[in-house]
């Protein structure tokens, strides 16, 4: 099991590999388009958990196990899938560079 990051097309994408397969996730938490692998984040049993409201996503279908403890809902939440074809990205739903919160 190991998880590395890729820029692919000027958006961060992490690759998580676990028996020999790989998944291919946009690095960025869909709740808030946070950097889901910022400091403080966790992995645990093939999910990650984002360290800004601890939304946990699985690593293996994308698919959010764990809402964010936010007032901010985020129904239907899962992480953007990335594959590569003919030597491009593509990206199943619509990419975002995810980006620190804004300090006053």
């Amino acid at each position: 099991m190991s998880l590395r990051v890729l820029e692919v097309e000027g958006y961060p994408v992490m690759v998580y590999q676990k028996d020999g397969k790989e998944y291919a996730w946009l690095a960025g938490c869909p709740h808030k388009r946070r950097p889901i692998l910022a400091e403080g984040h966790k992995i645990f049993d093939d999910v990650v958990e984002c360290p800004f409201h601890r939304a946990r996503f699985s690593l293996l279908t994308g698919e959010m196990v764990k809402p964010p403890e936010s007032k901010t809902p985020c129904e239907n939440c899962k992480l953007i899938k990335v594959e590569m074809k003919d030597g491009k990205a593509v990206f199943h739903g619509q990419p975002f560079v995810p980006e620190m919160p804004k300090r006053p």
